[in-house]
């Protein structure tokens, strides 16, 4: 009888901590439950009549920060307690805390942070978009480097600020004509920004169409109701950012995408296909090149703001100035760690996207990022730390040349074994790779012979 007890005490002691939930653990499945059959309602709701085809996918994952993750279908090893909401705890290195897509066990979800569920289920639409997107073609998402420079930056916020009077006019009832003065000026200034760095247009307009179509599908398939308010909140929030580079289709893509439907033109045609908001704007609502006199552009700046705006950007300009001459000292002029990677395609990165820095001609400064090897062809995974990766502190650079992707770190401060610990940063090798130092006081990550 004694050991029988033994026995049961210690199944119990082994048993997870789901097998007795707290009430905060049940409202939290409650919760998730909810959250996530409210998007699917509102996806069934639509049907596949906005883009053409049905955007709800039972691959959608929402993870919490304390790893434990939740799905509506079983996945290996889950548990539930109604047949609807089944949940796990994740292994650490098997999915990044992120909102995105990325491939567990096997297959591909779309994952959603649990703090981001509670926003009318336009996260969820955002990323199951991406997923049925993904199934069209692939689409650049790295960041657009020349936004940053102060001529952009102007432009664009002069096209912003268009953008919202046009999205303000639709919600005072004015006159659609109104509504298209303020759509040209955008659709003039974004012409202008376009023109001067034609070299980026391509992968612009590919961003664009990947994040800004999702941010309007999450939008416009959302139970918010004041979707024109929210569209003009987004582009607040992106316009206060410290970089444009990668955060701009997500106001762009909202308010161009709810100004075109407001005018009931058939912009939408599929999702094999890059869109281009200006050329839609020229072809279908213009009917006419967008060009504009001097006097005529000297109006559309003063109407939209360009004094203040002009006066901001100059004095960011010489705080841009340092960050850039902080970073070329830090990774270009001073002895580094460089590191090429091996399989692009299954190297899967993180970032904060309101912490980047273009380095003209260099590459592209992250902040804070992870990185993490899905093949085990990799030299292995990599983050910066936490509490030091701002802006004018932490950087790693990224950049391609030839075909090949390489990060470049500043030189480690000590190596332990498969370790390599930097001043704000860490990288755990992978076996078989290793770093040595070159004659030229720079390192470099290889593989072992």
């Amino acid at each position: 009888m004694h050991k029988k007890l033994l026995a049961l005490m210690l199944i119990a002691a082994l048993q997870p901590s789901w097998a007795q939930p707290t009430e905060k653990d049940i409202k939290n499945r409650q919760d998730i439950q909810s959250q996530l059959l409210d998007a699917k309602v509102l996806l069934e709701k639509d049907n596949g009549r906005l883009w053409g085809k049905p955007i709800w996918n039972d691959s959608i994952i929402a993870i919490d920060f304390d790893s434990s993750i939740y799905s509506l279908i079983k996945l290996p090893g889950s548990q539930t307690d109604n047949d609807t909401l089944h949940y796990k705890t994740m292994d650490s290195k098997s999915l990044a805390f992120v909102n995105t897509t990325q491939k567990y066990q096997g297959k591909e979800y779309a994952t959603v942070m649990r703090n981001y569920l509670d926003d009318k289920s336009a996260t969820v639409i955002h990323e199951l978009f991406h997923l049925l997107q993904m199934k069209s073609r692939k689409l650049n998402g790295d960041s657009i480097g020349y936004l940053d420079q102060t001529d952009a930056r102007i432009l664009l916020r002069l096209e912003y600020q268009a953008l919202k009077n046009a999205l303000k006019a639709i919600i005072e009832k004015r006159k659609t004509d109104e509504v298209k003065n303020c759509l040209k000026d955008a659709a003039i200034f974004r012409k202008i920004r376009q023109k001067h760095h034609a070299e980026y247009l391509s992968a612009e307009l590919e961003l664009e169409t990947l994040e800004g179509l999702a941010n309007y599908t999450g939008l416009v398939l959302s139970s918010y109701e004041n979707k024109y308010e929210k569209a003009i909140e987004e582009i607040n929030s992106r316009e206060n950012a410290k970089t444009y580079t990668r955060p701009f289709p997500y106001a762009t893509g909202p308010a161009y995408g709810l100004i075109f439907d407001y005018l009931d033109i058939p912009w939408r045609n599929g999702l094999d296909k890059t869109y281009d908001f200006g050329a839609i704007c020229q072809s279908m609502i213009f009917s006419s090149d967008l060009t504009a006199s001097r006097k005529e552009l000297e109006s559309a700046k003063k109407r939209n703001g360009f004094g203040e705006i002009n006066r901001q950007e100059m004095a960011r300009e010489k705080e841009q100035n340092r960050l850039i001459a902080y970073y070329t000292s830090l990774l270009v002029s001073k002895p580094v760690l460089k590191v090429a990677v091996a399989d692009l395609e299954h190297y899967g990165r993180t970032f904060n996207m309101n912490g980047t820095l273009a380095l003209k001609d260099k590459g592209m400064v992250y902040s804070s990022i992870k990185g993490r090897d899905r093949s085990g062809k990799n030299f292995g995974n990599f983050a910066t730390a936490e509490g030091k990766s701002q802006l004018g502190r932490a950087g790693i650079l990224s950049f391609e040349k030839n075909g090949q992707a390489y990060f470049v770190f500043p030189l480690p401060c000590k190596i332990e074994e498969k370790k390599i610990i930097g001043e704000f940063y860490e990288i755990q090798l992978n076996p078989g790779w290793k770093a040595i130092m070159q004659k030229d006081g720079n390192m470099e990550i290889i593989r072992e012979q």
